[in-house]
């Protein structure tokens, strides 16, 4: 009784938010990479040559809901876009459900089947951009809110620039009380203050989707955002330019009881007025 019930509210409440969700034309879901990137050092570990170039990783803050029937479709074009040009650590995505009438709610509900995704933080961001459907993208906080189709675009573009920070994030997790320490490390070519973030993703969630067919109850979510560590305008950094890599920022971060650890991923990012200068992703769990 409890599933069907559920189910009817799903079905209900993607009555009343159908309109904020974008429509996927079936030649938007999968793109073609013609000319796959892989660019050189974003991530300071190369330092045999402080004039050589670094280049860009690319944040991807994709808006999605689990009653958008259009956004599972987008979803897995952008996973495709994602491999086909360096991996999660050069492409991080970050995916964020929010958009009130999209979604089955904030926090952990009753049935673990149906656990909502989004988070008070992602209204905060869904709100800040002026955001009113899904899905949506905001691609290294430069050109606005990009619909699907020009995803892949915006992506390449960012791949291909240089920039004059490198970063990396690494974690250490205390399993004695699920928590996990990140510290962001960087450098830079020329002096750089900004804000960074530190972002927590899960992959391989697995809860309700709602589709044009009806509601999937065990559909796998990827790069979903769980929390962040800092406040939604980062924290104050500062990098003066030629210094050797080093610990621009550290924090401790508690892990939820139903977060997975050896699913989960840092994101780490800073940012200007021009947009997000560098990114970094490791794993909260690195491999051996």
């Amino acid at each position: 009784m409890q599933l069907k019930k559920s189910v009817f509210m799903a079905l209900a409440l993607v009555a009343m938010g159908v309109a904020s969700c974008d429509q996927i034309s079936d030649g938007d879901r999968y793109l073609a990479v013609d000319d796959p990137i892989s660019p050189g050092d974003s991530t300071g570990s190369d330092t045999t040559d402080i004039n050589a170039p670094i280049y860009h990783s690319v944040l991807v803050e994709e808006f999605s809901g689990q009653l958008c029937v259009n956004c599972p479709a987008a979803s897995e074009a952008l996973e495709v876009m994602q491999e086909a040009n360096g991996g999660p650590n050069k492409v991080i995505v970050v995916s964020i459900h929010a958009g009130r009438n999209m979604n089955l709610a904030i926090g952990v509900g009753q049935n673990p089947q149906f656990e909502g995704l989004a988070t008070d933080f992602g209204e905060q961001l869904f709100s800040r951009y002026g955001l009113q459907s899904e899905p949506n993208a905001i691609i290294d906080r430069t050109g606005g809110v990009l619909s699907q189709p020009n995803w892949l675009t915006a992506i390449v573009n960012g791949l291909r620039r240089e920039t004059t920070v490198a970063l990396s994030a690494r974690s250490s997790y205390n399993e004695a009380d699920r928590s996990v320490t990140v510290s962001v490390m960087g450098r830079a070519k020329s002096d750089f203050t900004g804000n960074a973030h530190v972002w927590l993703t899960e992959d391989s969630i697995v809860t309700m989707q709602l589709f044009s067919s009806g509601p999937v109850i065990d559909h796998r979510f990827n790069n979903i955002f769980r929390t962040s560590a800092t406040p939604i305008d980062g924290v104050p950094v500062t990098i003066s330019a030629g210094e050797d890599m080093k610990e621009i920022y550290t924090t401790t971060i508690k892990l939820d009881d139903i977060w997975r650890p050896r699913h989960m991923a840092v994101v780490a990012f800073v940012d200007n007025s021009s947009g997000v200068v560098q990114a970094a992703r490791t794993e909260v769990l690195p491999s051996e």
